[in-house]
């Protein structure tokens, strides 16, 4: 299914692993993923921000749920990180729907999701270096 249905653009389909590095940095697709409030990005460019933003959830997750679960369970950086873990994928699991509209939810959502599991990793790296 296109990642844009009813609007004629198919991109090719959104995949989770980049066949090849992505041209957008992480930092630069959260940057855009959360602007988008205030302005709009060309389909094709949303499509690369969307697939930079999944690339990183599908391999990032992981490695924050590992490393909180080498903490206590009754940590709050281990429950705070294993939510962020679970709100990115499920914001992952969804899909963009219908229409430019829902792709740029998808995206804000996507960005946020993803901003929010890079705070809890790093979090999780400095309490490791203490």
């Amino acid at each position: 299914m296109p990642p844009f249905p009813h609007t004629a653009q198919t991109g090719g389909g959104i995949t989770f692993t980049p066949a090849e590095p992505s041209p957008v940095s992480i930092g630069q697709a959260l940057r855009e993923a959360t602007a988008m409030e205030t302005w709009l990005p060309a389909p094709s460019r949303l499509s690369e921000v969307t697939e930079r933003l999944l690339g990183y959830i599908r391999e990032t997750a992981p490695a924050v749920e590992a490393a909180a679960g080498r903490r206590p369970v009754a940590c709050p950086v281990r429950r705070a990180a294993v939510a962020a873990v679970q709100e990115a994928r499920h914001r992952a699991g969804g899909g963009p729907g219908n229409g430019y509209a829902s792709a740029i939810t998808f995206a804000r959502g996507l960005g946020k999701a993803a901003g929010d599991l890079m705070h809890q990793q790093r979090r999780l790296q400095r309490g490791s270096e203490r």
